[in-house]
């Protein structure tokens, strides 16, 4: 958001001004609950310049709420006629505009293009985050890594990958990202990428429990014995828990487990709209993103991380030649199987 200057969030406010309003849907935003106030006052100053120069106010929806809750939009993926579906998505996840309906009937026909035409930032280079295809615009990532708790490890060495997860020697001993009986998805479909359905039950057999982030990162700080040795957490969380010689924070050394924050941007719409997506992936928005432990993709942007930090990717050939909402359902619903089998005995 380069030509915006060091606007105040004062000024990011969009004033009414004279001129059409449109009905159609220019931008549906979804951002990740700990960075919407931030996301929403940096394209506020857009809109407002975009209807100050233009008089044009565009047609936004920004939902600030977080957890889990009705949205107005919860089914435009659904729609037939690609007019219908808004100008600009932001979106995060492998979710509705990722299901296999969804890219046959839209993506794969040509209508989104990418907003990337060089490189991104390095570890998202090597991983091979940006879209061959130029239909999604990945432009930052939810990042999962661990926390160590030794005192709980006893002679299990500390995990440094994420397979080393799987050693049957961590049985009840790892606690996850989720809660009421359910884990974060994500974690599992990068498992069942690489381990497949033995990988799945058998870290159900060391899962001792799921709960909030927040949660995780006070247990981990227990010498008590309800906590656990190795907690599968979200980077903004895990980074928040001040470290000690007893717990450590792993970024493994085979990468942060990703979950994808991403544009779907209309070709026909790029160059009217350009002011938006520059400004969703540029280098003001992207140094917030990083601030709050959204790693941008961005190559203007420092993402502070650790040294040598890496991020694993689900990679693009497996999610276009595979149904993923196919996929996330059967990983989960192996997983919960053999968890809740286990949790029995």
């Amino acid at each position: 958001m380069s030509d915006i200057g060091s606007a105040t969030p004062e000024e990011s406010m969009v004033k009414p001004v004279e001129g059409y309003v449109r009905k159609h849907l220019d931008l549906l935003a979804y951002a990740a609950c700990q960075f919407k106030p931030t996301f929403k006052e940096y394209v506020d100053v857009v809109l407002g310049q975009y209807a100050r120069e233009k008089g044009i106010t565009l047609n936004t929806h920004i939902p600030m709420g977080c957890g889990h809750y009705e949205d107005t939009y919860d089914d435009i993926w659904k729609v037939e006629n690609i007019d219908d579906f808004p100008d600009i998505v932001a979106s995060m996840g492998f979710g509705d505009f990722f299901r296999q309906e969804f890219v046959e009937r839209f993506v794969r026909k040509g209508y989104f293009t990418t907003a990337w035409t060089g490189t991104v930032n390095e570890p998202f280079e090597q991983a091979g985050f940006r879209d061959p295809d130029g239909w999604y615009t990945i432009y930052s990532v939810f990042a999962y890594v661990m926390l160590v708790d030794t005192r709980k490890l006893g002679d299990v060495p500390v995990p440094r990958r994420w397979s080393d997860l799987l050693d049957p020697r961590l049985k009840d001993n790892i606690m996850v990202n989720g809660g009421d009986g359910l884990v974060a998805e994500v974690p599992l479909l990068y498992f069942f990428r690489e381990h497949g359905e033995p990988g799945l039950i058998q870290l159900a057999q060391n899962i001792k429990q799921s709960g909030h982030p927040a949660q995780l990162a006070k247990a981990a700080a227990s010498p008590h014995a309800a906590g656990a040795a190795v907690y599968i957490m979200p980077w903004f969380f895990a980074q928040a828990r001040t470290m000690s010689a007893e717990v450590q924070l792993v970024w493994p050394e085979d990468g942060a487990i990703t979950n994808p924050i991403y544009l779907l941007v209309k070709e026909s719409k790029m160059e009217e709209l350009k002011p938006i997506v520059d400004c969703i992936t540029g280098p003001e928005m992207g140094a917030g993103s990083a601030e709050a432990c959204f790693p941008s993709l961005n190559p203007l942007v420092d993402n502070k991380l650790p040294q040598g930090a890496t991020f694993k990717w689900l990679g693009w050939d497996y999610i276009k030649s595979n149904n993923i909402e196919q996929i996330k359902t059967y990983a989960t619903e192996t997983f919960l199987n053999a968890w809740r089998e286990k949790r029995k005995e």
